[in-house]
């Protein structure tokens, strides 16, 4: 793997929230991500099944979360380890089994979403080309890192929250910010840490929502053959862009014979024409060379990585996504920031 990855004294491979220190060998990270990659999948799928039925620390929700768990420390994924250890503790607490199978979806959309940013900046070209960020990403990625170490601190783990700050103010653009609530976290004012914490998170939140942008001249054309994921895409962007909502790849290239969307949002496994070969007669359309498309699926294997890659994707969003992930994913593209 090319030293061109390192950035500074931080490994980060282009992908949000990983960060491996630079003493860290290519190998050994390289190895540990392809795991991970590997496994993560199937182990969150086992996770979900497992979840219904907790009850004790034998149980093998339990022994598969210490598992991603370690996986997640190897890659000093602190964030999502951190949303993992209070699933992890509000499995093993009887009074609040229920509020962990709430927030567990939300959970391993992030673990799929990080093993799907891990396999595209494994790409050569993305090593030696590394895109930047654009502002929403940054924030988008601070707004979780910054909900991270609000959790941390509402359950007493007053050390790692500060290091989680450190790792802010390494890297992202309002230093001071970050520098400033490790200094109060330091002197012990911690309730005024979670109170400042707290602010700056309904910040970045209102700032995404206004980075995001209102076009409603602009259209998306969403192809699901489920109707409860069309509803859920109209429901994140209508109030941003025009949704144009079907259930397939032929009334999909039947809409397109009178509207011009500005960007796809496609499903993959669909009958008839699944999401890869309406893709690719997308692109064949010269109007729609350069159109983005995001494949919103609930497969996250190689294969499916790789090929959507091929035939012209642009993201690919492991499903179940929040409103406020799609939101920013899509503000990427139609907003230039």
């Amino acid at each position: 793997m090319s030293q061109t990855v390192y950035d500074n004294e931080k490994y980060y491979h282009s992908i949000p929230g990983l960060l491996v220190p630079k003493t860290v060998s290519d190998e050994n990270i390289h190895l540990t991500i392809n795991k991970f990659i590997d496994t993560i999948p199937n182990l969150a799928m086992a996770l979900e099944d497992n979840l219904l039925s907790v009850e004790k620390k034998s149980d093998p929700f339990v022994e598969k979360m210490e598992t991603l768990i370690e996986m997640l420390q190897t890659m000093y994924a602190r964030g999502i380890e951190t949303e993992a250890n209070r699933l992890l503790r509000s499995a093993q607490d009887s009074n609040s089994v229920s509020i962990a199978k709430r927030n567990f979806k939300s959970f391993i959309t992030d673990t799929l979403s990080l093993s799907v940013a891990m396999q595209k900046a494994q790409k050569q070209e993305a090593v030696q080309d590394k895109p930047k960020l654009s502002k929403i990403e940054i924030y988008t990625n601070t707004a979780k890192s910054i909900t991270a170490v609000s959790n941390l601190l509402e359950d007493g783990f007053v050390d790692p929250a500060r290091v989680l700050l450190g790792d802010l103010a390494s890297h992202h653009p309002e230093t001071a910010v970050f520098v400033n609530l490790q200094n109060l976290i330091a002197n012990g004012n911690v309730d005024e840490a979670k109170s400042a914490i707290n602010a700056l998170k309904n910040k970045f939140n209102e700032t995404l929502a206004k980075m995001a942008g209102t076009d409603l001249n602009k259209k998306i054309l969403a192809v699901d053959d489920m109707p409860e994921i069309l509803s859920f895409v109209n429901n994140a962007l209508k109030n941003n862009y025009k949704i144009l909502a079907v259930p397939g790849g032929k009334a999909a290239l039947k809409v397109m014979e009178t509207q011009k969307p500005d960007l796809f949002i496609l499903d993959i496994d669909m009958p008839e024409m699944d999401g890869f070969e309406l893709a690719t007669r997308i692109r064949q359309m010269p109007e729609h060379a350069t159109t983005p498309i995001i494949f919103l699926t609930g497969n996250s294997s190689r294969e499916h990585i790789a090929t959507a890659t091929m035939v012209g994707g642009n993201e690919f969003i492991v499903k179940p996504a929040t409103h406020e992930y799609l939101l920013t994913k899509v503000g990427r593209f139609l907003n230039n920031d």
